[in-house]
């Protein structure tokens, strides 16, 4: 029988009913759906910065952009009209499917809007499933990630099949849903239970998108974000012609790039317990100085013609990159709380989309005009911009300076 209980801090949870009681099944078997959704819509992403390439940069960014800007107001509509997780997958799955022809700029953009579907819908519905172990979007974001290696299959078949047969076994809980252990209650207070409590306080209440955009620190995440973002997908786009262009074989550039994503993705399942252990705050800003550290060893290493250290360089920026956007989640619950269907971070995470403007169609013209290496400066820049700007976060409606009792 279900009952309603409320914690320390006035947030309220479902209890009494299990995963196995809701859904016939573990709630694992969510995840793993969830997970190979993932997997099939992110290809489209590396499918056009690896196949389209060439001239062509605009496509991938008009890709992203879309993508980034569409996972939130999907995903509000989705809540709003109380949309099933089902039929918005077999949408999403379609228009993976179209926008893996890479015909040009409609397909970017049909292909977008479906991966943002996907990616908003398998987002939402996980959160809601393990809201005591948020660890798990981490898998959710690594799978994304991981679709490179996907990116030479037929890939339109794929995402028809995969996304929609994913699609059927997603299934939501019931709103404030939580497990039948541990008790919430305790899980709010008890850091030797909760172990991020250890290094931050959970954000003040729950935040609406409308009030996180009139808080001056979700203008600071943006910029984080941004710098993020930008830098990552300039690797992600302008790696393989880098290593061609540095006296490299085009099968040595697969392997870099395939480094650097894979690093990305396995980063992204791994880095949740680095939160948990060393703060979220702490983790992202090192990683965003580390990745501007990868970013001119890239130029060192193709300057020197040294492939173990590209190697290592690219492994050192996927990995970083990972951290970031494994951790963006409990980074913004941790200021603005909470939301059903992650709206915040889905607004916070169309920032995205000028990191994909600016990483990848802007620096296209700043490398045909001074070369690969000045596009690595920008990348490193902006990922020490990022740095700063993580540490100038502040938690919304708590004072910098508390009065001793």
């Amino acid at each position: 029988m279900a009952t309603e209980v409320s914690d320390f801090y006035g947030r309220r949870y479902r209890i009494g009913e299990s995963d196995q009681e809701l859904l016939g099944h573990s709630r694992n078997w969510v995840l793993a759906a969830a997970c190979a959704a993932m997997l099939v819509a992110g290809a489209g992403q590396y499918g056009f910065g690896l196949i389209v390439g060439g001239g062509n940069y605009w496509l991938l960014a008009i890709w992203v952009a879309t993508q980034a800007v569409a996972v939130f107001p999907l995903a509000l509509l989705r809540e709003r009209l109380h949309v099933r997780p089902t039929p918005a997958m077999i949408v999403g799955a379609i228009l993976s499917a179209v926008g893996d022809l890479f015909a040009g700029p409609w397909s970017a953009v049909l292909g977008g809007l479906g991966a943002a579907i996907v990616y908003g819908t398998c987002f939402g519905v996980v959160a809601k499933w393990f809201p005591e172990r948020r660890t798990c979007l981490g898998l959710v974001s690594g799978s994304f990630a991981a679709g490179a290696v996907l990116f030479a299959t037929p890939l339109p078949i794929i995402a028809v099949v995969v996304i929609t047969a994913c699609g059927i076994v997603l299934r939501e809980p019931p709103a404030d849903w939580w497990p039948q252990s541990p008790d919430p209650r305790k899980w709010a207070l008890d850091k030797t239970m909760n172990l991020s409590l250890r290094h931050s306080r959970p954000a003040i209440r729950r935040y609406t998108p409308g009030e996180l955009l009139r808080c001056p620190t979700s203008a600071v995440m943006y910029v984080l974000v941004a710098c993020a973002a930008a830098a990552w997908l300039f690797d992600v786009a302008y790696m393989a012609a880098f290593v061609t262009s540095s006296g490299w074989g085009y099968a040595f550039a697969a392997v870099a790039v395939c480094l650097l994503t894979v690093a990305s993705g396995v980063a992204r399942w791994a880095t949740g317990w680095a939160g948990e252990q060393f703060g979220v705050g702490k983790v992202v800003r090192a990683a965003l100085a580390l990745g501007a550290l990868g970013q001119l060893l890239l130029i060192v290493a193709g300057q020197n013609q040294s492939g173990v250290l590209l190697a290592f360089a690219a492994l050192l920026v996927g990995t970083t990159a990972g951290c970031c956007y494994a951790l963006l989640p409990a980074l913004v619950e941790a200021h603005f709380g909470d939301q059903a269907g992650l709206l915040n971070f889905g607004l916070v995470y169309s920032a995205k989309a000028v990191g994909g403007i600016v990483g990848i169609g802007l620096a296209a013209s700043m490398v045909a005009t001074y070369g690969y290496a000045a596009g690595f400066l920008l990348a490193a820049g902006l990922g020490v911009t990022g740095a700063i700007a993580g540490g100038l976060l502040r938690q919304p409606g708590v004072p910098r300076l508390l009065v001793p009792v």
